[in-house]
């Protein structure tokens, strides 16, 4: 079960990335495509793993690690369109609640992978809980339906399942640390394909040349606890199922519910008020990811 523990402290790094991306993405108006490129840029940092045991593989195994690289980056562009688009909270209930989904679903057809009874059972009390935790309660509310967050939303759903299959299948076929650097190494040339487009590489000067001592330091705490979150989460990919690795992303959304609600009162942006439904909302979720985890370790 270490890959329980291992997933577990991988999406606690991920809820404190979140909290960063909240106030870059909402406060400091990085265009999503520049966020996605200095994310895949930063993939450069695996070259320390070189040492460790990467490989030489097959072309094919280049293709498929290249390409997984390449979802993953789509994957956080497709994500932070969709928190452009409109509310935090919706984008992260249709993105939480359909990535699982697409995972089991992928997983399924090309994977071969099939889950237990009890792991079933974990699967949909854990894609209940992201549900109902990030769902927005909204009394009296008659606004019309915002079809491009919806869009984004479930986009970033898809493909972050296609980069999560993708993940698990090159470390079935390669070592973990030499898979994990080709698939990074993807998103680095997807980064730098970002930068030859004219257009982009113009909005990536732009946000390069804006007053941002303080952002630069917050965007290198958000990588640096993003890629050990990475780092984890592949971890797991490689020791277990990625449908139950990817399911258990509800304790994400529990610790970004916790923290945010702890430092919300110091930093106004990510106060949320919340009543009591919401809090029943809130309490509910949690038991459901407690059930969830009961039936994994059953």
């Amino acid at each position: 079960m270490l890959w329980i523990y291992i997933t577990i402290s991988a999406y606690l790094l991920f809820s404190l990335a979140n909290i960063g991306d909240k106030l870059v993405v909402s406060q400091y108006k990085t265009e999503p495509i520049v966020y996605a490129f200095y994310v895949g840029f930063l993939g450069i940092g695996t070259l320390i793993f070189i040492p460790f045991g990467v490989i030489i593989p097959e072309a094919i195994q280049f293709f498929w690690s290249f390409l997984g690289g390449i979802f993953f980056v789509l994957a956080l562009f497709s994500m932070y369109k969709a928190i452009e688009s409109g509310e935090t909270t919706k984008a992260i209930t249709l993105l939480g609640g359909s990535s699982p989904i697409f995972t089991f679903l992928l997983s399924y057809l090309f994977l071969g992978e099939r889950l237990a009874a009890s792991q079933l059972l974990a699967f949909i009390a854990l894609v209940l809980a992201i549900i109902i935790i990030s769902w927005p309660l909204e009394r009296g509310s008659k606004k019309q339906l915002n079809k491009k967050l919806i869009f984004w939303g479930i986009c970033a759903g898809f493909v972050f399942a296609g980069s999560f299959v993708l993940a698990k299948y090159i470390y079935l076929q390669q070592p973990f640390i030499s898979g994990f650097f080709w698939i990074r190494m993807g998103g680095f040339l997807t980064a730098l394909i970002i930068a030859l487009i004219p257009k982009h590489r113009k909005l990536i000067k732009i946000d390069w040349q804006r007053p941002k001592k303080q952002k630069s330091s917050l965007i290198l705490a958000i990588q640096a606890f993003g890629g050990l979150g990475v780092l984890g989460q592949n971890y797991a990919f490689s020791l277990a199922s990625a449908t139950l690795v990817n399911a258990l992303q509800a304790i994400q959304y529990a610790f970004v519910f916790v923290l945010a609600s702890l430092l919300g009162f110091k930093i106004p942006a990510l106060k949320e008020p919340l009543n009591w439904r919401q809090i029943l909302q809130k309490i509910l979720a949690i038991i459901l990811i407690a059930v969830g985890l009961y039936f994994i370790i059953l």
